[in-house]
């Protein structure tokens, strides 16, 4: 039976300023859970179908004229310290009708109904930018994203000042100044990918995985070091260095019978897919080395 392997390449947005309210995440990222985007929910197992929401401590960087975000995956700061900072703004988010659920891989899932018709944009689609015009939106309810900026600058406030963010800043390291809300939803708002849905295996080293798996009942292997000749048929794959990996996997293609379907986002969702046969010519054709795309070539 022909094995088939789904890979997800990550994309980036084009930011349009002729939209009231640009995509709530990257294209890739509404490609795995759905154009809502309930992150929340796909972190944490959702029985009551209460509206859930991630809260990411970030470090907002001031330039002449706007803020930049650096998300906390980057920002080097020890798990017992990141808590103490978390445990501080919890009291603030316990006032305000934001109750803390469970940690997820960089932010803290919350459980907060009255924020339901909020609109955000997930922290990666953010980082590196002007955050003007990520900032959360009002949409059916007026007032909430004005109640989250006053939420929001308290905690600046608090952290400004705390013994934790004074020591980073002594030591040359950025202070980790504000939080970031995205991936508001229930559970009955994620769309998974048919990939992920018919998958019988998942290869990948973001974690969010971690917990989609769980979610879907599938097998999660993280290791980078994959042996594609030997897994299942219907393997998703999401994996940061996937670059890397093309020169095994197209060897693996061409001398077994391996089907590769390649997942972008150049200008919308494009799909390609490879198959061994389609670079075999004729016996008699022995002069003809017809190859598999390179990693560059497949940037096109």
């Amino acid at each position: 039976m022909r094995q088939q392997i789904s890979i997800l390449l990550s994309g980036e947005d084009q930011l349009n300023h002729d939209v009231a309210y640009a995509p709530k995440a990257l294209p890739h990222e509404r490609y795995l859970i759905g154009d809502s985007f309930a992150l929340g929910s796909v972190l944490h197992t959702n029985p009551s179908n209460q509206v859930q929401l991630c809260i990411e401590p970030v470090h907002l960087h001031a330039t002449r004229d706007h803020l930049v975000l650096l998300p906390l995956s980057e920002l080097s700061i020890p798990p017992d310290e990141i808590m103490i900072l978390m445990e501080e703004a919890n009291t603030i988010f316990g006032e305000e009708e934001i109750i803390p659920i469970s940690r997820g891989p960089n932010a803290w899932v919350y459980a907060a109904n009255a924020y339901q018709s909020l609109y955000t944009h997930s922290v990666t689609q953010a980082t590196g930018r002007n955050i003007d015009w990520w900032l959360p939106k009002d949409t059916v309810v007026s007032g909430l994203a004005k109640r989250w900026r006053r939420i929001q600058n308290e905690i600046q406030m608090r952290w400004h000042i705390h013994p934790i963010n004074e020591a980073r800043e002594a030591q040359g390291l950025p202070r980790i100044n504000s939080v970031w809300i995205y991936g508001i939803g229930k559970a009955t708002d994620i769309t998974y990918s048919p990939e992920l849905t018919n998958a019988t295996q998942i290869i990948s080293d973001h974690p969010w995985m971690i917990s989609i798996a769980a979610q879907l009942g599938i097998p999660l292997l993280r290791s980078q070091t994959v042996q594609w000749e030997q897994q299942p048929s219907n393997t998703f794959v999401w994996l940061k260095d996937i670059d890397k990996q093309w020169p095994r996997l197209r060897q693996a293609m061409l001398e077994l019978d391996l089907e590769i379907t390649l997942i972008d986002f150049p200008q919308g969702i494009r799909k390609r897919t490879l198959r061994a046969k389609d670079y075999r010519g004729p016996a008699w054709k022995f002069w003809h080395k017809n190859q598999p795309p390179t990693w560059e070539e497949l940037q096109v």
